[in-house]
């Protein structure tokens, strides 16, 4: 059977699901938020042997060799309102996260599409910029820091043509909102309001003149490439354009067979079979690698661009 770990509001596994019951694939959804009212679980070992059991909310009962593949999408902690103070919520959070690494750690790397640990140490973005690298990728020049002397220095060299972007990914969870701190072009008096900003080291690169945004979805060896085009040049960051209402246009695109080599190179680097990639490609038309998500969103991509790649998840983990 095919479990699905993620949440009770997680649109793309509802999008999923639609799919797998069109092909009349057996699954089940495990949403960790419903932990402890329907959901629970043991870990035991009896006689030197590891045995386990997750209780799902439908009356199934999981054990090890009833899965047959595992898709790991957005698990979330549940609320705890049983907590009496922050200090009771905070040891219980704790306490069910891992206890939910170590139900991840003793299912089979090779039945899931991203094992959970894959995805955390292929997160760092550091390390996807030496990766790219690596594999053949141009990079912008970046720097990570909170000196103001180097990022003066950075700054005048590149002749204020630098834009800041979060050091991870810029969402920000505030109650029941999400906020983004999005990529934005440096404004000439930056250095001179320097102080006026929160010591928080940030990410700068040099801006690309860029002709279009590419969003690279891989899974296993297929790669879905689609360009996203907004019409004013002055907006940089696409997702804050989305969120504004703005128009952008997908289309699928076709890239160099070497930028899809390199695509593949970097998702294998990593021991994924799932990535989305952020590509940019400048006016001259060199491509540059900007960041990788390896567990990124997909299925807008599909809806705009008609990509089977519901299909190809699927087929994937079937394989598996």
């Amino acid at each position: 059977m095919l479990l699905i770990i993620t949440n009770r509001s997680d649109l793309a596994c509802d999008y999923l699901i639609l799919k797998l019951k069109d092909r009349k694939i057996s699954f089940t959804r495990l949403n960790t938020d419903l932990y402890p009212d329907s959901i629970s679980f043991d870990i035991a070992f009896k006689n030197n042997k590891l045995n386990f059991k997750i209780r799902l909310e439908n009356g199934i009962e999981l054990r090890l060799n009833s899965i047959s593949a595992v898709y790991f999408r957005q698990p979330i902690s549940p609320n705890f309102e049983f907590a009496q103070s922050p200090m009771e919520k905070e040891f219980a959070q704790t306490e069910l996260t891992e206890m939910l690494r170590s139900l991840w750690r003793v299912i089979p790397e090779n039945l899931w599409l991203n094992h959970p640990r894959k995805l955390w140490l292929s997160s760092n973005k550091v390390d996807q910029l030496l990766a790219a690298i690596s594999v053949g990728f141009a990079v912008p020049d970046t720097l990570i820091s909170y000196s103001i002397e180097s990022i003066r220095s950075f700054i005048l060299k590149k002749k204020n043509n630098v834009i800041s972007k979060a050091v991870r990914h810029g969402f920000v969870r505030a109650e029941d909102k999400v906020l983004l701190a999005g990529t934005q072009r440096l404004p000439e008096n930056y250095i001179k309001q320097f102080d006026s900003y929160a010591p928080v080291p940030m990410n700068y690169q040099e801006e690309i003149k860029k002709g279009s945004d590419f969003r690279v979805v891989v899974v296993g060896n297929q790669v879905f490439p689609t360009s996203i085009k907004i019409d004013n040049c002055e907006d940089i960051d696409w997702r804050i354009v989305d969120l504004k209402g703005g128009q952008i246009i997908h289309e699928r695109a076709e890239l160099p067979k070497s930028i899809e080599q390199k695509c593949l190179s970097i998702v294998k680097h990593f021991g994924l079979n799932y990535s989305s990639i952020d590509l940019v490609q400048s006016c001259q038309g060199e491509y540059f690698f900007l960041e990788l998500n390896p567990n990124g969103q997909w299925a807008w991509i599909e809806q705009l661009t008609g990509y089977p790649i519901r299909d190809a998840i699927i087929s994937f983990l079937m394989r598996k």
